[in-house]
């Protein structure tokens, strides 16, 4: 009975042990996820930290392993070998300079801006020279004359510091982007192929004499920066490889006329350096300023002159309006024009047309007085007509005339004097179709027995206004039209352009093709 007892308190004291030991167990779990959670919370603002050095540490390891293989790491090992310096020029084993031979292709010419003087181009530069220490046998590189490298691997090579002196700007893609890419390419007896595509802005010295008939010349250059003529001189490609080629390029506003290459050797105050040029003629297209500027304008002159022929009270507002018409012109022209110090084409035609307008406003001002003063005249002739009968009975106009009288005397059946004093008198006369014409004044003085007069009003006709009206408006249309013709004729081929040394179509040593 004991015994039994005894075993079963060992039994009870087993079970106890075992609850206490999960019971622990729990709780370290739960200590653990506690843990655990609190770690995750602390390091979640590090996470992307961790992410970033993971893939440096994959880019790192991807790198280190294509060093490893291929001709990459052929490559790196005969740079070893030779005990390669990039920063030394390579010496062809004369004392000559190294020749770099120069090709471009041009993709795309995006605008060329009058208003800032400059113009967008996207090209494919290549450039090859040969360097003597770079020459290899083909076993080393699976017989294979010539090699493909990473574009990378241009750092770790000597290579021309070429630039371009009247680039404004350049967009400068990220590493291995899509758009912007560089090939390089080592044949085995030591010749490099290095090749990019660039964006540039360039500057463009504009003559806008002749606009909008003008001819622009545009150019680019390529230079190096640090080393003169007698260490690295530019030459433009020869033989199968063009040293300018075009695409098909359309532009809003130009056309590309003509396109070639020259080269130079420019002298500064540190040395000689030789420098190559690509020249591009640009043609205006003159369509927009034909529907923007003079067919408006034209149109406006047009106006001015039906405005004169119209007869109504409110023609003189009308030329009011006109005149504004054709200053709203020239200042929305100016607007989008660069202040130049010199006279344009379109300054002339717009300036012309308006003085026409101006002089037509003039003329019209001129009718309006010359009418007036015609019935003015035709009222004071009806007056005096109306008296001259009570003239007639006042003065005896029947009787004969009396020598050294007073009286009227009839000198022209036409015409009747009536004495007013013994020094002046008023002439009317009188005319077939029965109106009077204007009433002037005369002074007669004796001087030594002889008579002078002079008349102090000039007289306004019917006949004289008509002539007048009709000759200025022939004058107006037949000069506007003589006007233009001399200005689509002649004015473009009376100025010269102004042409530039670096661009001499003399010394052109290749004219691209223009599609």
């Amino acid at each position: 009975m004991t015994s039994l007892v005894s075993k079963r308190m060992e039994f009870g004291k087993i079970v106890l042990l075992v609850l206490v030991i999960m019971e622990m167990v729990q709780i370290c779990s739960g200590v653990r996820a506690a843990l655990r959670l609190r770690k995750k919370s602390n390091s979640a603002d590090d996470s992307e930290d961790e992410e970033m050095q993971d893939e440096i540490d994959n880019a790192i390891y991807d790198k280190a392993s294509i060093f490893e293989q291929g001709e990459t790491h052929d490559f790196l090992q005969f740079l070893r070998s030779i005990k390669y310096d990039h920063r030394q020029v390579p010496d062809d084993g004369y004392d000559g300079p190294v020749h770099v031979n120069v090709s471009i292709v041009v993709s795309n010419i995006r605008s060329v801006s009058e208003v800032t003087m400059d113009y967008s181009i996207e090209m494919f530069y290549r450039e090859s020279w040969r360097d003597p220490r770079l020459t290899y046998s083909r076993d080393k590189f699976k017989n294979k004359t010539e090699i493909s490298l990473h574009e990378s691997y241009s750092n770790y090579l000597w290579h021309p510091d070429t630039f371009v002196p009247n680039a404004i700007s350049s967009k400068n893609p990220r590493r291995q982007s899509i758009t912007h890419r560089s090939l390089l390419r080592l044949r085995n007896n030591g010749s490099i192929l290095y090749s990019r595509r660039l964006s540039l802005i360039l500057t463009c010295g504009m003559d806008l004499t002749l606009f909008p008939f003008d001819t622009q010349l545009c150019k680019m250059g390529f230079e190096s920066y640090g080393y003169t003529a007698d260490k690295v001189k530019y030459l433009w490609s020869t033989g199968a490889i063009q040293s300018l080629k075009l695409h098909k390029i359309r532009l809003p506003d130009f056309q590309v006329k003509e396109a070639y290459v020259t080269s130079r050797v420019e002298s500064y105050a540190t040395g000689d350096y030789s420098r190559l040029y690509v020249c591009f003629v640009f043609n205006r297209a003159a369509g927009f300023c034909f529907l923007q500027l003079i067919i408006p304008s034209t149109a406006v002159v047009i106006t001015s002159w039906v405005s004169l022929w119209m007869e109504n009270e409110t023609s003189f507002q009308d030329m009011i309006s006109i005149i504004l018409t054709i200053t709203f012109l020239l200042f929305s022209y100016n607007e989008v024009m660069p202040r130049v110090s010199y006279i344009k084409a379109m300054d002339v035609y717009l300036g012309v047309c308006f003085c026409i307008v101006f002089l037509s406003l003039i003329k019209l001002a001129a009718v309006k007085y010359m009418r007036q003063r015609l019935l003015i005249t035709r009222d004071t002739s009806i007056v005096a007509a109306g008296m001259l009968p009570m003239l007639r009975l006042v003065n005896g106009i029947g009787s004969p005339a009396v020598n050294g009288s007073e009286g009227f005397t009839y000198e022209n059946p036409a015409v009747k004097k009536v004495s007013m004093s013994p020094d002046t008198f008023t002439q009317v006369q009188m005319e077939t179709n029965g109106s009077m014409s204007p009433v002037c004044r005369q002074n007669r003085a004796k001087d030594n027995g002889n008579v002078s007069q002079s008349s102090n009003c000039f007289e306004f006709s019917p006949t004289f206004m008509h002539r007048f009206h009709w000759i200025t408006q022939m004058t107006f249309f037949f000069g506007f039209v003589i006007f233009c013709l001399f200005y689509f004729l002649v004015y473009p081929n009376i100025h010269t352009q102004i042409t530039d040394d670096d661009c001499d179509r003399q010394m052109a040593e290749w004219f691209a093709e223009i599609h």
